[in-house]
């Protein structure tokens, strides 16, 4: 298996499976690629060539050999009329674009074939009180490994439309030997939900503190982390300030800087609009400006740069502060998260 490399410098990225932390250290997967993905056979030729691109793109970042698996199964599954995967992908008369094809095997052959076993047995399950339908080989295993207490997303992308589950977090009930479950499991459908899905990943499994930042890159991809950033420089413990965290830099991640552009920069205007996501954020006052010691506690270095984070958002009104910038240009307007603390003097 391919050495991973921890992001940031932070460590490697291991195993993070917290309850079923006995899964084999190569099992580390976290995505299945249902074969539904590979149902093309009502397409038209524009219709084939939109639904390839799409699954591209959402499967593209997770073809680095151990973050997406598929079925073995997935093999036979008839793609086109009287076509079936292996041939569409390893035949020029398999029905696909020359260029697809080959972009298509070689993400497939970075994926892990999974040969099922008997927890992977399709079994009627559901969402909400939706109806009742046999899942494919790949959202089965999905849903096993879930059942686990592993945070896992199951790819059927926007052109499957059974089962007919929404994009994102979403609670399966499910058929089993001995009645019934349920199972939090992630739907992707979409490359807008993939930060989504990290971000479950590290409130779903409770992930340590020490694999924290391993993870941000995916779950904030329009933030940037200062090397300095310390979880135990908050007051709170890690786990009080965990979920506040992860909701926290998910919202400036999405809307912050379309925020204050739709704004126009009215500071107050974007403090409302934090405030109805149920996050207090805010600029720093008047006061802490003219305080030159206090002012300088917020210039951050990332880089090459020098970069004041001016904005801050609490956990509570006396503790616990992500102070943060405004988006920085030479940094394609990513934002940079640059302190965790306590509380600076203001």
């Amino acid at each position: 298996m391919p050495n991973a490399a921890g992001r940031n410098g932070r460590g490697n990225e291991q195993d993070l499976l917290g309850a079923s932390a006995a899964l084999d250290a190569d099992d580390d997967y976290r995505v299945v690629v249902a074969e539904e993905c590979f149902n093309w056979r009502e397409l038209t030729d524009s219709g084939l060539q939109d639904a390839l691109d799409v699954l591209v793109e959402v499967l593209q970042p997770f073809t680095d050999g151990r973050k997406a698996a598929f079925m073995e199964p997935a093999y036979d599954v008839e793609c086109r009329p009287s076509v079936t995967l292996i041939d569409a992908l390893y035949s020029p008369d398999g029905g696909l674009p020359r260029d697809k094809r080959a972009l298509l095997q070689q993400l497939v052959s970075k994926c892990r074939c999974v040969i099922p076993d008997e927890e992977d047995l399709p079994q009627p399950a559901r969402v909400a009180e939706g109806s009742w339908q046999e899942p494919s080989w790949g959202t089965a295993h999905a849903l096993a490994r879930a059942a686990m207490g592993r945070a896992m997303s199951c790819l059927l992308v926007p052109y499957a439309t059974e089962p007919d589950w929404p994009s994102g977090w979403v609670t399966v009930t499910r058929t089993t030997e001995v009645g019934q479950d349920e199972v939090k499991l992630h739907v992707l459908r979409h490359p807008d939900d993939v930060p989504i899905f990290w971000r479950g990943v590290l409130t779903h499994e409770s992930v340590p503190a020490e694999r924290f930042f391993t993870f941000t890159e995916d779950a904030f991809p329009r933030l940037l982390f200062a090397d300095s950033l310390r979880l135990h420089h908050f007051k709170g413990a890690y786990a009080e300030v965990l979920p506040w965290l992860v909701k926290l830099l998910g919202a400036i991640d999405d809307h912050f800087a379309r925020t204050l552009a739709e704004c126009g920069g009215d500071q107050t205007q974007v403090v409302r609009r934090f405030s109805a996501l149920g996050l207090d954020i805010s600029p720093e006052s008047p006061n802490t400006k003219k305080n030159a010691k206090a002012w300088e506690q917020r210039n951050v270095g990332y880089g090459d740069g020098t970069y004041r984070c001016e904005w801050h958002g609490k956990r509570l009104w006396d503790r616990d502060r992500v102070h943060f910038s405004l988006p920085i240009a030479e940094h394609g307007d990513r934002i940079l998260i640059g302190i965790f603390v306590e509380h600076l003097a203001t």
